[in-house]
């Protein structure tokens, strides 16, 4: 029995079973997402936000062996301690440091796995997440190691979240809601697609989350980018489709409001929106296929006077949007509860514009809860 069990917050039984599965004996992290989520929440302050420094970056490793999670290892730079002992000590047993930049952190990743008999080990690392240099010196530091990509595993360890990443999501997912509502609220006739996103980004930080993105589209022309030359007149819809985080697990919410009343056209596309969301919300739950979702909602899309305008997306969503379980009409995999799915309905119509509802949605055993549920009106200013 591994003493650290009790503070590791994923499924160690998971990830065991999953490095077995792969035949590797090794995983180690590197990226900022994996790091946080396999840490219960610990980053490096000073590089939260960007990682670049001098000719290098910041980056640092967890390594994590398949069986004994009691050698699981962190290096990291040296000014890393005060914010441990006065923020967030992460359970890792073992903490190394290394000089800044990628070449000494790899450098000391190397000497660690040597010495700890990974010489010949299969070792899974992120390969997208890889510098190019520290591949460079991996592959010179342990040329007898096989190395394999664990993004997918590390997807797959992340499908299901716990209660406590379930509430920073719900957490998340509301106040990003009420800030696309404060926004609407605060925009005037007139107003640029560009200050729009720039109300959208003041008011997601006001409510202690991290803005990511917010894609606008005012009136007919169905553009979706910030600009001073696109602006939302009187008697034009538009969307915000905003994207944020809390500690990394992100929110992503797509909601409309018009500029005076909207047409009886829009009013229709847009309660066309919220009939394809609910009737797919009534399908999920848990043993449900991926595909059968993925049919429900092509299915109720299709149906109806402007199906020839719809459009149906479903993702999987928490530290990184389209994760696991992959959501594809062929695929079988049941539904499990504790997954949390974004489903987007869009109607793109030339007389009216890009008409979109996105929801986020909770699996549950018998059905699923919506959370960020605020403002799926549309709401007239």
């Amino acid at each position: 029995m591994n003493s650290v069990n009790s503070k590791v917050p994923f499924d160690s039984s998971k990830f065991s079973h999953l490095m077995e599965e792969q035949g590797l004996d090794i995983a180690i992290l590197s990226s900022r997402h994996n790091i946080r989520y396999a840490s219960g929440g610990y980053y490096y302050h000073f590089h939260a936000n960007s990682q670049r420094m001098a000719e290098s970056q910041y980056i640092s490793f967890v390594g994590i062996p398949a069986e004994n999670l009691d050698g699981t290892f962190y290096i990291m730079r040296s000014e890393e301690r005060m914010q441990m002992e006065y923020d967030y000590r992460p359970w890792f047993p073992e903490l190394h440091e290394a000089l800044r930049g990628t070449a000494p952190a790899t450098e000391r990743l190397v000497q660690l796995l040597l010495k700890k008999g990974y010489g010949k080990a299969s070792i899974g690392v992120e390969m997208p997440f890889l510098p190019a240099d520290v591949w460079v010196l991996l592959r010179k530091g342990l040329p007898y190691a096989e190395f394999h990509d664990i993004t997918g595993l590390m997807s797959e360890l992340r499908a299901v979240k716990s209660k406590d990443e379930l509430d920073i999501m719900r957490s998340a997912y509301d106040k990003t809601a009420h800030a696309i509502r404060a926004a609407f609220d605060a925009c005037e006739e007139g107003i640029s697609t560009r200050n729009i996103e720039r109300v959208v980004a003041r008011e997601i930080s006001m409510r202690d989350l991290s803005f990511l993105f917010a894609l606008v589209s005012a009136g007919s022309k169905c553009i979706r980018i910030s600009s001073e030359r696109l602006v939302w007149e009187r008697g034009m819809i538009c969307h915000i489709d905003a994207g944020a985080h809390e500690r990394d697990y992100i929110a992503d919410i797509c909601r409309m409001a018009s500029m005076g009343p909207p047409s009886t056209l829009a009013r229709e596309l847009h309660a066309a929106c919220i009939e394809v969301q609910d009737r797919v919300r009534n399908k999920i739950r848990a043993g449900v296929s991926c595909g059968e979702v993925i049919a429900a909602g092509e299915e109720a899309s299709r149906h109806g006077e402007y199906a020839r305008y719809a459009r149906f997306v479903v993702h999987s969503i928490g530290m990184v949007p389209y994760e696991h379980p992959v959501m594809a009409r062929e695929s079988t995999r049941p539904l499990e509860s504790g997954m949390v799915l974004s489903i987007e309905t869009d109607f793109i119509h030339p007389d009216v514009g890009h008409v979109k509802i996105e929801d986020a949605v909770i699996v549950n055993q018998q059905s699923c809860e919506g959370i960020g549920d605020f403002g799926r009106e549309l709401l007239i200013r």
